[in-house]
């Protein structure tokens, strides 16, 4: 009898071990099966930061420019079909992509900020005095053809890059956009290119008629 009691107080005391050894852990919930418990993999916000807009000074740097791509621009493919000798014909076709290239950048730009450039404003007399010249001086090229055009069109172009290279460091200090800024500096020695190609050419087109 004593044998029989004491194997029931066994029984009794180890069916708590025994629930515990197949019941999870306090606090942790069982896996189900076919439960997918891995974490999400973790994805990059999307960058909806927009440009910081162009100030009018910046816009007033970009129109200016953009009125010297266009003028060039429309002075490179006239120089293609009017100049009498190759090598000038080869110098507006240069000009022609160069300006054309500059040209896309600067719009490239203005749309990212969802501005427009607008027209120029000269800031002073001089400036205003000297855009009204090169645009009488433009004009009147467009009515000239062979040597004359050609030589009136290469003092214009060693006049208006002259002033051009003169005044990249000023528009570059004055830009606040970083872009705007480096495009600024890039361009520099295209235009000194621009410049030192003209004056070599002057000469030989000068002594060839």
């Amino acid at each position: 009898m004593k044998t029989f009691t004491r194997a029931l107080l066994v029984a009794a005391l180890s069916l708590p071990f025994a629930a515990s050894a197949q019941s999870p852990k306090a606090g942790i919930p069982a896996k189900q099966p076919g439960a997918d418990t891995t974490k999400p993999t973790d994805t990059k916000p999307t960058d909806t930061t927009k440009p910081a807009k162009l100030t009018d000074a910046e816009l007033q740097i970009m129109a200016h420019y953009r009125g010297d791509n266009v003028t060039e621009i429309d002075l490179g493919k006239l120089a293609m079909k009017r100049a009498p000798s190759q090598p000038v014909k080869e110098y507006g076709d240069m000009l022609f992509k160069h300006h054309s290239d500059f040209d896309a950048k600067l719009q490239a730009l203005v749309k990212k900020t969802g501005q427009l450039i607008p027209q120029e404003k000269p800031e002073t007399p001089a400036k205003a005095e000297a855009l009204a010249s090169t645009k009488k001086r433009v004009a009147e090229l467009q009515k000239l053809n062979g040597a004359a055009f050609e030589r009136e069109y290469l003092r214009l172009m060693i006049d208006n890059h002259t002033m051009a290279v003169a005044g990249v460091d000023g528009h570059v200090a004055e830009a606040k956009n970083p872009e705007l800024a480096q495009m600024l500096r890039d361009v520099k020695p295209v235009l000194q290119t621009h410049l030192d190609r003209a004056r070599e050419l002057q000469p030989k087109t000068q002594s060839s008629k």
